[in-house]
Order: C-alpha cells, then sequence, then structure tokens
C-alpha cells in the first residue's frame, strides 16, 4: 500500500491520537519531574487536561503508559546507537553499543533504579528485558553481532540481555566507581572470554 493509499483519519480518529500524544507527553513529563513512584492516573489527566475515564480509552493503567514511554525512549536510542556504530565490524559494533548502553544509564541512573530496581515494576522490567532480547536476536540473526558461540540465537540473546540488564540495574542501585567503559569491558570479557576490542 503507497502512502496516496492511506487512508485519511477521520476527525474523531485525529482527536483520539491527538489525546494519546497528549497523555503520552504528560506521562514523559511526570516521569521526569516526580518519579514513577509518585505517578498517578490523576496527575497524568490532570497534566494532559483531558478526563480521567479517558485515560482508560487509551491505556489499562499507568505501567501501560509508562511503557509507551520508555519503548519510545528505547527506539531513539537504538536508532541514535545504530548511527554512531554504523560501518563498525563486530566485534566493535557490539561492544560500542553495550558501551552507549551503560553511557544512558549513566545519565539515567535514578530513572533506572526507580523503574527497574529493587522497588520498580516486575512488569516494566519484563517488558524492557523482551524489548532487548528481541533487538539482541535480531542482530545476531542478521550478523551485526557475532558471539563465535555455535549456539542458537534466541538463547544468546536472552543470555546477553540477562546478564546486561542485571547488570545495569546493579551497576545503577550500588555505589561504585566503575565507569560506563569499565562495565562493557568486563561484560564483554564476561561474555566472550577475551578481553575488549580497541
Amino acid at each position: 500500500m503507497s502512502v496516496s493509499e492511506i487512508p485519511a483519519l477521520n476527525r474523531s480518529e485525529r482527536r483520539k491520537q491527538h489525546t494519546r500524544q497528549q497523555l503520552l507527553e504528560a506521562a514523559a513529563n511526570l516521569l521526569n519531574e516526580v518519579g514513577y513512584s509518585r505517578l498517578t492516573v490523576k496527575s497524568i489527566t490532570d497534566r494532559a487536561d483531558v478526563g480521567y475515564g479517558t485515560f482508560y480509552l487509551h491505556f489499562a493503567d499507568v505501567d501501560e503508559i509508562v511503557w509507551a514511554v520508555i519503548h519510545t525512549l528505547a527506539e531513539e536510542m537504538t536508532t541514535l546507537t545504530e548511527q554512531k556504530i554504523a560501518g563498525l565490524p563486530f566485534p566493535l559494533r557490539e561492544y560500542h553499543s553495550r558501551i552507549y548502553i551503560f553511557e544512558y544509564a549513566a545519565q539515567t541512573r535514578q530513572g533506572i533504579v526507580e523503574l527497574f530496581g529493587s522497588s520498580g515494576s516486575a512488569k516494566l522490567l519484563q517488558r524492557y528485558q523482551d524489548y532487548l532480547a528481541a533487538k539482541h536476536e535480531e542482530n545476531l540473526r542478521l550478523g551485526r553481532y557475532s558471539s563465535g558461540l555455535e549456539l542458537p540465537p534466541m538463547f544468546l540473546a536472552q543470555m546477553i540481555t540477562g546478564a546486561l540488564v542485571r547488570l545495569l540495574i546493579w551497576w545503577s542501585e550500588t555505589p561504585n566507581d566503575y565507569t560506563p567503559r569499565q562495565m562493557a569491558d568486563m561484560l564483554y570479557e564476561a561474555i566472550y572470554r577475551q578481553p575488549a576490542p580497541r
């Protein structure tokens, strides 16, 4: 279907999309201002200037709208990372993508702790892990990453994601002096049993 064949949205559909976008923007702003633990449906609808019940026409609960915000940010980060590592061969490609993940985590440390840490949301953590595992599996299947191991990409993606996410949470929650590059170095060496590439 070409762009010219996509049917135009009617007024009701445009209004619905606009309201959903208002809710998403309100949730994103409030996450930055008050954090996940103080985010409520009422605070989101008040900020978006829509009725309380309107929220439930678009989202099932606070975690669903927060995931929509996180997913958008994760996709933006993925796009930026892919631009930065375009043209790099494996293993530099994978290694540098991990550095960027830890650098981003260093900038958003409090949010990671609040969303995924010991007092965070198990549902959001699971969705984030599923998202990262799918990205890793895609990269392995397309040859963008190469584990050097004769194991199924699905298994490797789950294993790498589990290690990466657990380290992100631990590193964010636990006072330590490790830099993003040191974290990426140690993760690379733990997975591949060789020093990180330079």
